[in-house]
């Protein structure tokens, strides 16, 4: 729906579930309601109710928009539901991000696919949990509920997913969950545009969420990616790491041995 970075367009089960922290804007939400589009369950998983029932909505209207706009009301049979719910989390909360894994476990749920996409970029603020805001957000709060949910992938076949942690693929050897990590670009999202750093660039630098999205929804769906793990993505193509990520990697890999 709008991309000039391409993403394949495949026909997704509706028994094959999403999870997406921060699906309520920017990225997330782009790759929420593009999977949702192809046929996928997703849950998007956010801080503000309100703001993600409002999401779930304008995702649903832009998507009659979208089909109407490419065929005649005639030709249209019916215009499907788009299968998205949502769940409370707030990463800057641990007890939150607790009662979110519970409440998952809860469901019975199968789980394909976790995309770990909520973020921020801050200055030095400290959480309930006496860490910093960006840290705890960022990647310790997903840590948690990568460790927990992760033996519900483990059940769910072949083809399951996390983006993007490349550390656990040295925990994962021989297993079905394929790691894989990305970097979208810089992206015009709440996030961008509220930092005092990046927020001058955004007009004249930055992609649109549409775009930045894409290499998630890649990551996500492409079906070339199956079995594939401790890959990195960089605008949707196949790309090397850094020299300093390889760095990291190596020496978390001999101190595991």
């Amino acid at each position: 729906m709008g991309s000039s970075i391409s993403f394949p367009e495949v026909e997704i089960s509706p028994e094959r579930t999403y999870l997406i922290t921060g699906g309520n804007s920017g990225i997330g939400y782009i790759a929420a309601r593009e999977i949702a589009r192809m046929g996928g369950h997703v849950i998007i998983a956010c801080r503000n109710m309100v703001k993600a029932d409002a999401a779930i909505k304008r995702m649903q209207e832009e998507y009659e928009e979208h089909l109407t706009s490419k065929q005649s009301p005639a030709d249209i049979s019916e215009l499907k539901k788009l299968n998205i719910e949502k769940m409370e989390l707030d990463l800057a909360s641990f007890a939150s991000t607790q009662r979110f894994i519970e409440t998952f476990k809860a469901r019975n749920c199968a789980l394909d696919v976790l995309i770990c996409n909520a973020g921020v970029v801050t200055d030095k603020e400290i959480t309930e949990d006496n860490h910093e805001l960006m840290l705890q957000v960022n990647f310790l709060s997903h840590f948690i509920i990568t460790v927990h949910l992760l033996p519900i992938l483990l059940k769910c076949g072949e083809d399951s997913r996390v983006m993007s942690m490349f550390w656990l693929n040295r925990h994962l050897k021989d297993k079905s969950v394929s790691i894989i990590s990305l970097h979208p670009g810089f992206v015009d999202t709440q996030m961008t545009r509220q930092n005092i750093y990046s927020k001058y660039f955004v007009s004249g630098f930055a992609k649109k969420a549409v775009d930045g999205g894409a290499t998630t929804i890649k990551a996500a769906v492409d079906p070339n990616l199956q079995g594939q793990s401790d890959i990195y993505l960089d605008l949707c193509k196949i790309k090397s790491p850094s020299s300093l990520s390889r760095l990291v990697k190596n020496c978390s890999m001999r101190e595991s041995q």
